[in-house]
């Protein structure tokens, strides 16, 4: 039997939900879309909220569907992670805001759920699309026991002790950030332009001390890849309300990390 998360259902959508949504959107394909989330859909978008049921859900794929045609939107697929429960999409985002070009990364997760529900969750930063700053509440929940592989777990523990160096020795020589705007943060000779923003983030030499506590919640892991959603509940060393965010991590054969690409809207 084929994957749920493959089947077209009625619809004539068919690849990996993840895959589908966005280029769906982008070529107005709202009812296939429809059809294909089904009645006991959830969708969760940065900029459109989050909706639940056939008519709501509906509702707002086709207001989103507006909102990228008007923007002269377009998308392309970068890469992608299943796991045994949920896939994940990543991609940029073209769009055209105030008569200039811009191009945005984004991350389509669909979780797949018994009796045939799913939910879309997505993450992008809104911060230079013109639409205001948007809050959005924890996308999924806290899970302290959620196993993933050491160069990670020991990435996320350097990260809630604002500890810098061990940071930067997680990831391999060669190894590359790309933030939620799309800029690139290679790791060269004592960390580079990686550990620039890891300061930035991280918040090193704030007197109150620095530190960005990450709270897991759920991940896709193919054995190479590992996409993490999680919500942020300590930057710069102090207490923020929860924000959701995800982070990819690609493992290299070091056993360290080679590549890092974050969606969120965190302030750095």
């Amino acid at each position: 039997m084929e994957d749920g998360s493959r089947r077209s259902s009625s619809s004539n959508l068919r690849g990996w939900l993840s895959e589908v949504y966005l280029p769906a959107l982008l070529s107005s394909q709202c009812e296939d879309l429809s059809r294909r989330l089904g009645s006991r859909a959830t969708v969760d978008d940065p900029i459109f909220g989050r909706a639940s049921g056939t008519a709501a859900v509906r509702e707002q794929i086709d207001q989103a569907a507006a909102w990228f045609a008007a923007k002269g939107a377009g998308f392309e697929r970068v890469a992608f992670t299943t796991g045994s429960d949920r896939d994940v999409t990543e991609g940029v985002l073209t769009f055209v805001v105030d008569g200039k070009r811009v191009v945005l990364p984004v991350a389509v997760v669909a979780e797949r759920r018994p009796e045939r529900e799913v939910e879309i969750r997505v993450y992008h930063s809104t911060k230079s699309l013109g639409v205001g700053a948007t809050t959005r509440s924890p996308l999924v929940p806290r899970d302290d026991e959620l196993p993933l592989p050491p160069p990670i777990d020991a990435h996320l523990y350097a990260l809630a002790r604002g500890d810098i160096e061990s940071v930067i020795a997680g990831f391999e020589e060669g190894a590359t950030l790309r933030d939620p705007l799309g800029g690139a943060h290679p790791k060269a000779g004592e960390g580079g332009a990686l550990r620039a923003y890891y300061e930035r983030l991280i918040g090193t030499g704030i007197p109150r001390g620095p530190g960005l506590d990450l709270l897991k919640g759920a991940r896709a892991d193919d054995g190479r890849t590992c996409a993490l959603e999680y919500t942020v509940a300590k930057l710069h060393g102090r207490d923020v309300p929860p924000q959701p965010g995800l982070a990819v991590y690609e493992r290299g054969e070091s056993g360290l990390l080679r590549a890092a690409r974050l969606y969120h809207d965190l302030e750095t």
